[in-house]
């Protein structure tokens, strides 16, 4: 788990719809409409890797 950056906001979805990041294990949107499987933070340093080509 990352510790170098702040936890990310906790998900405003029913229960049933949390699930763990994939990228660092905090609870995040996992399933239904609009799930991912990554956090805001991981999503944008993902998207930040994916720039840098």
């Amino acid at each position: 788990m990352l510790t170098d950056r702040p936890k990310p906001p906790a998900p405003t979805c029913p229960p049933a719809q949390v699930g763990p990041c994939q990228g660092c294990q905090h609870p995040t949107k996992r399933y239904g409409p609009g799930g991912n499987p990554l956090c805001v933070h991981c999503i944008r340093e993902l998207e930040a890797r994916r720039g840098g080509r």
